[in-house]
Order: C-alpha cells, then structure tokens, then sequence
C-alpha cells in the first residue's frame, strides 16, 4: 500500500459516494430520463468509481484473492461503459428520447452487459470487503445492500425514483466509509513520518 494510492481512494471514494447521493436525490421524482445535473453528477461519480475500484484492489493488496480480481476487473469495466450509457441519458434528459442509440445490434449489448458487469462487480466488491478484513465490513454490508435495492428499483417501476435514492444512500454511504478509512491511513502515515524526523 503507498500513501499516493491511498490518498486517491480516499478522495474518490469519498467524492463518488456523495455525488451519488445528491445525484439520485436531484433525479427523485424527475420523470422517466432524470435531470441533466442529476444525470451530469451520475456520470462523475461513475467516472471516479474507475479509480475507487483500482483503489480499492491496491488497498486490499494481498488480501484480494480471486475474487478481489474480478471484482476490479468487473467494476472497472462496468463504470467504463456505465458512463457511456449515462452520456445518453443525459441527452434524454435534456433534449428528449434518444433510446434508439440503444435499439441497434451493436449497442445493445453494451447497454444490457455495462450495468450487469457494474453489479456483478460491485457485489463481488462487497464480498471482497468483507472477506478480506481490511477495509471495515461495514462499508462491504453497505454497498452490497446498496446494489440489491438499487436492482429492485428495476423490479418495482412503480416507485423506482425512491428506491434508487435509497439504494443509492447506502452505497454512497459505503464508498464514503472506504475512503474516509483510507484516508485515516494516509493520515496515520503521515504521522508516523513526522515522529521519525522529528
């Protein structure tokens, strides 16, 4: 673990989670494609949660295994082609339907495979969290329950704004965990190097 790296997870992780938090809340009630900044803010966060997930990976080092690997491999992946599909959402929500961007044969499946490489990564990250014992379990028990309600919103239509802010409370909630714990560690580092020199 160096302290840049964790430096990096702190900040994203802390950054992404709230910005997920003020973006679902901004997109409550919003109607069907959410609202420019809503989106524009969901579009950040998935861009920062690249770096949280490399960041996460570094920070468990040794204690990832396989399943820490392919929680990186698909979370990263995940969050690439997300943000693409959040790039088209917010044109809807700023200038109308565009859903036929995703009715083709060559971008169907990354609109199907994105988000399902996102969820299948970040429920592998929160097992990886809390099998490993190095980030608090918590933060784990958070974010897979984040990712389950948030799924659920595509199940229950009917109230699918307010489960997505709920859903995305408790993931926010649990990024922001992983990187204030990262960023205690950067601090304690530091510490440590100032009563060296001192």
């Amino acid at each position: 673990m160096n302290n840049m790296s964790n430096r990096l997870l702190s900040w994203t992780g802390i950054l992404a989670g709230i910005l997920l938090i003020i973006a679902h809340l901004l997109n409550y009630g919003s109607g069907e494609y959410g609202t420019v900044i809503g989106n524009l803010l969901v579009f950040k966060a998935h861009a920062l949660l690249v770096f949280t997930f490399f960041g996460i990976f570094a920070f468990q080092a040794g204690r990832n295994g396989l399943l820490g690997l392919l929680a990186m491999i698909s979370g990263v992946l995940g969050n690439i082609i997300v943000t693409a599909v959040v790039f088209v959402e917010i044109a809807q929500a700023s200038a109308g339907d565009f859903s036929k961007v995703f009715n083709t044969p060559a971008t169907q499946p990354i609109y199907t495979f994105g988000p399902l490489s996102f969820v299948l990564g970040m429920i592998l990250l929160g097992i990886s969290i809390i099998r490993g014992k190095v980030l608090p379990a918590y933060s784990g028990y958070l974010l897979l329950a984040g990712t389950i309600i948030f799924a659920l919103a595509s199940v229950f239509v009917n109230h699918q704004s307010l489960i997505e802010v709920i859903g995305s409370v408790f993931t926010g909630i649990g990024f922001i965990a992983v990187g204030i714990h990262a960023l205690k560690k950067v601090q304690d580092a530091s510490i440590k190097t100032n009563q060296t020199f001192d």
